[in-house]
């Protein structure tokens, strides 16, 4: 239909184009409906395209704007997330070094604990070690004296003497 419209006006016109070349006094109308017929004809063949090439600019850039903006919602996500995990992680990160050092506490005191056994322990392995080296060396000496004393010419006992001494000891 427009372009119906368009051939129609175009016929009409003609013979105006044709008077245009006249002389130069009187040819501001002519000229007037060239730049007329002129500008329809451009408008004619260059709007739909124009129009379109703008839609489909403006569409683009819309597409784009929306993706972008999709692209932000989806990095602002992504800087929460990463937030709460950096939260959670210097959350568990506290609780890990309170746990290591109430672990360190209690295996001090377990280590400490065991080193005084231990001692206690050595001790009286010690004390036990001295008490033994204490009866030995008395055995050693009263043997030494005994065997001294039974050499000896000083101290002669005869067996029953001997006998009687050694009852009246062990009872």
């Amino acid at each position: 239909m427009k372009r119906l419209l368009f051939i129609l006006c175009s016929l009409l016109l003609l013979p105006v184009t044709a008077f245009a070349a006249g002389d130069g006094e009187k040819d501001i109308v002519e000229r007037t409906l060239n730049f007329i017929l002129f500008a329809g004809l451009l408008y004619y063949f260059v709007a739909d395209p124009l129009k379109n090439f703008f839609k489909d600019r403006a569409k683009g850039i819309e597409s784009e704007l929306e993706k972008v903006q999709q692209k932000l919602k989806e990095s602002k996500k992504a800087k929460e997330n990463a937030e709460n995990m950096l939260k959670l992680a210097r959350e568990n990160a506290e609780t890990i070094v309170a746990t290591a050092r109430r672990e360190a506490t209690i295996l001090r005191q377990k280590i400490e604990e065991g080193a005084l056994s231990e001692i206690e322990i050595m001790n009286k392995q010690y004390e036990d070690a001295i008490e033994f080296e204490r009866r030995r060396v008395e055995q050693a000496i009263v043997k030494e004296v005994l065997q001294e004393l039974f050499e000896s010419d000083a101290l002669k006992l005869d067996k029953v003497a001997y006998s009687e001494i050694l009852l009246k000891k062990v009872a």
